[in-house]
């Protein structure tokens, strides 16, 4: 597994992946995470690209969807604050595998690939360094739970969670972020789907499934 950033021989740093899976995937009728593309789950195919620039990776799911993941071989860490979303699956992560850096993807983006992750932290390497690192869409949407965070936003994340704030942007507003846009990435082809699509109707499943990248 490499954990450097970009492919030119730049500095090699530690970073701990971690695999943000559970939730209740209700407009798809399925768990998001298992649906095949191009034979592989969802999953599967960030897990593979996390690992890429993260190791450990940590699975964070809550102990519903456990065994579901057992086929990945990889550790898996229960939420400490269940029904908490998102937050409580990043905060999960950081909490079960020590490191100075973190890098975190959703289960659901079937179409992110390494080296758009490289992209990030290339960008963030010529940025100063900054706590954060997270990607916007070319529609402007910013996708908090791909990115890079540094330890030092753990705390604040715990303060979020105890008192029940829940919402990953007002946490990113607190923090020292990098906002990278999509449109810079270089390895994108041509009429492909975004690295950042988030399939999440049937009829959206459909359409992406015909692809085979």
């Amino acid at each position: 597994m490499k954990n450097n950033f970009g492919e030119g021989g730049q500095m090699k740093m530690k970073i701990a992946g971690i695999l943000i899976a559970g939730g209740r995937s209700r407009r798809m009728g399925a768990d998001k995470a298992l649906l095949k593309y191009g034979g592989i789950p969802a999953i599967a195919r960030v897990a593979a690209a996390l690992g890429e620039v993260a190791d450990p990776v940590t699975v964070a799911c809550g102990e519903k969807e456990r065994e579901d993941f057992r086929f990945l071989q990889l550790p898996q860490a229960a939420d400490r604050f269940p029904g908490c979303g998102p937050l409580a699956g990043i905060h999960a992560g950081m909490s079960a595998a020590p490191s100075d850096w973190y890098f975190a993807a959703p289960c659901d983006l079937p179409f992110v690939s390494a080296a758009f992750m490289r992209y990030i932290l290339d960008a963030w390497e010529r940025s100063g360094r900054r706590v954060a690192a997270v990607p916007v869409s070319r529609s402007g949407k910013v996708q908090p739970l791909l990115g890079l965070y540094h330890k030092d936003a753990l705390p604040k994340l715990e303060i979020a969670l105890s008192e029940g704030k829940l919402k990953v942007m007002d946490w990113l507003a607190g923090l020292d972020v990098l906002y990278v846009p999509e449109e810079g990435f270089a390895g994108h082809l041509e009429g492909a789907p975004s690295p950042l699509l988030n399939v999440n109707t049937p009829e959206e499943y459909r359409a992406a499934a015909e692809w085979r990248v």
